[in-house]
């Protein structure tokens, strides 16, 4: 008698997980669904919808507590880095040390080995017929989340299944409907999971992150106003300034130790170099410089550069050609054509 296979599937009880369950059942995996408990505002609609959907698909849902870790390695660390002039992706974070860490330490308690999750990502075997793995982006690229798991680590990746990277969008949901999901008022959700209806800068007082005011200078050092806190501002921003000027005005630099805000005009906020560190690796490190396609937040086209290491901990990127609003906190994730290479934060 074969053993049975049973996977691990991180499980919202929304279109793509759903679809996930369908297809693992399909491949004769025993399929285990977790919902992740993090302590929000609509925790306990977020569990009904887990709980409805995990029944009409057969399964026993289990409910992990990770609320507190939530708390710690994504609020605490995003609050962190706003107080410090910083632009943060906490979907990043929340990847590398909630989700797929979670999964696993539930995974390792029931003695199963393989994870799944939602994700649009592709796993590849070797071409050179090795049994390394590459990573990849989603075959349908309109919907890719490679960028968003750059920094999780390589071992949790290599455990993990993730069954979308080979389907389309409209296939998920196909397969969602056939799983019972209900599709007439389905949309997807675009709002940070801990906002609850909040704009970020009222989540942000609201957490004790106010900033103080100071002085809005151009490149030159001109005085041009008064900001109300850096925390409201990000590199690239072009209105909510309260300044008037013949030319339209970008935020070019977020000066923390000053507590300035630098404007200009746009060619201003283009840059072609940038430094990164906390650096997660899916290769072996590189000792020389290579050239790469480097991505510097989730809707930026990857482009041409040099990467050249400086430390175990710290890299640089030189673009071919300037790109526009290199922004402190954001993630930069390496690239090869579509396979991703790995990733860091920018400083």
């Amino acid at each position: 008698m074969s053993k049975v296979k049973r996977v691990v599937l991180g499980f919202s009880g929304g279109v793509d997980s759903a679809a996930v369950a369908v297809l693992l059942k399909r491949q004769g995996y025993q399929v285990i669904p977790v919902v992740l408990d993090l302590g929000g505002a609509d925790t306990q609609f977020l569990l009904d919808r887990a709980s409805k959907m995990a029944a009409r698909l057969g399964l026993k849902l289990l409910v992990e507590s990770a609320a507190e870790v939530f708390a710690k390695e994504v609020i605490d660390d995003l609050l962190f880095d706003y107080a410090h002039a910083q632009t943060p992706n906490p979907c990043i974070r929340c990847n590398a040390r909630v989700k797929f860490a979670r999964l696993a330490v539930v995974a390792d308690r029931l003695k199963i080995k393989k994870l799944a999750t939602g994700h649009y990502f592709r796993k590849l075997a070797n071409a050179s017929g090795k049994s390394e793995i590459n990573y990849h982006k989603a075959l349908d690229q309109s919907k890719d989340q490679s960028y968003f798991l750059l920094s999780v680590p390589k071992i949790l990746l290599h455990r993990t299944l993730f069954p979308l990277g080979e389907i389309s969008k409209a296939e998920a949901l196909s397969l969602a409907a056939e799983a019972g999901y209900e599709l007439d008022n389905y949309r997807e959700s675009q709002e940070l999971c801990f906002l609850n209806g909040e704009k970020y800068q009222e989540f942000l007082v609201s957490r004790g992150v106010t900033g103080g005011r100071g002085e809005i200078v151009d490149s030159q050092g001109r005085l041009l106003g008064e900001h109300q806190g850096l925390q409201n501002y990000t590199v690239g921003q072009r209105r909510g300034m309260g300044i008037a000027h013949p030319e339209p005005l970008y935020v070019i630099k977020l000066d923390y130790q000053h507590n300035r805000l630098l404007v200009g005009e746009r060619e201003e906020t283009y840059g072609s170099r940038l430094q990164v560190y906390k650096i997660n690796w899916l290769i072996e490190p590189p000792s020389q410089p290579f050239k790469i396609e480097c991505q510097i937040r989730y809707r930026h086209q990857p482009a041409p550069a040099l990467l050249i290491p400086l430390t175990d901990e710290q890299i640089k990127i030189e673009f071919e050609s300037p790109q526009y609003a290199i922004t402190p906190g954001q993630g930069a994730a390496f690239y090869s054509g579509d396979r991703l290479l790995g990733g860091g934060i920018i400083l």
